[in-house]
């Protein structure tokens, strides 16, 4: 009990500091310091994600990360792109070997770890065009059903590069987004799995009280620092991840 509170605890940390459901630090640490197998692992991260990501949301909103503006429209876009793509990652979790699993997110880690060192280095290469919130959408909605992350390291820098929008904003249009497509994720995969929804909800529960504690102090926190650290601890995961895939 004690340490799926810490992994919650850690995750909405993370969750609230940088926009993601939490989900990148739940299934690495579930996988380490539990006995449940990694694909299982997947629908508990995202049974903790549908919380996390709705009180690190609640959070954004309540600073104003818009600034006042209105993005409803791409919102709404990418949510309803996010649950078909999500359905459709959480079918295929259960068709594909553990090993490429572990693989693909170890990908996925660096990639997010890159993004988050050099973040202040990209800039837009498109304009507001409401296809490609929907691609942005879908995209990361497989990510959040195959392997139980919100998906918001892959929203977010997407968001950055093609839509333009600055990181804080990202992260808050992402976090909105974050809850309704990790919920499909959840649902498809522990439908019959009682005791590791309990378990998604402890970690999740947890999970919020870190969640307000970052999505408070992120407005007041050099974005470089955030970065790099998080960065760096990716690809330390990653390394970790791939290396134990090959087990």
């Amino acid at each position: 009990m004690l340490i799926y509170l810490i992994i919650g605890l850690l995750g909405g940390i993370l969750s609230g500091l940088l926009g993601i459901g939490g989900g990148v630090l739940f299934v690495p640490l579930l996988t380490y310091l539990s006995t449940t197998n990694f694909k299982t692992n997947t629908g508990i991260s995202s049974m903790a994600v549908v919380l996390v990501g709705t009180a690190s949301a609640t959070a954004y909103l309540l600073n104003d990360f818009s600034k006042g503006q209105n993005f409803i429209t791409e919102i709404v876009i990418m949510i309803i792109a996010g649950i078909l793509g999500s359905y459709f990652g959480s079918k295929l979790t259960f068709k594909i070997n553990t090993k490429l699993l572990k693989r693909i997110f170890s990908v996925l880690l660096i990639f997010s770890g890159y993004r988050m060192i050099f973040a202040n280095q990209v800039e837009s290469i498109t304009g507001d065009i409401l296809i490609l919130f929907f691609v942005i959408g879908f995209i990361s909605g497989i990510g959040s059903g195959l392997l139980g992350i919100g998906g918001g390291i892959i929203r977010i820098p997407l968001l950055v590069l093609f839509g333009g929008f600055e990181q804080i904003i990202a992260q808050g249009i992402s976090l909105i987004t974050t809850v309704p497509t990790a919920l499909t994720a959840a649902i498809t995969k522990l439908r019959n799995d009682t005791k590791s929804r309990n378990i998604g909800l402890i970690v999740g529960s947890s999970g919020i009280v870190g969640s307000f504690i970052g999505g408070n102090i992120v407005f007041n926190i050099s974005d470089e620092v955030l970065n790099i650290s998080f960065g760096l601890f990716l690809f330390a995961v990653s390394i970790n991840m791939f290396k134990n895939s090959s087990k």
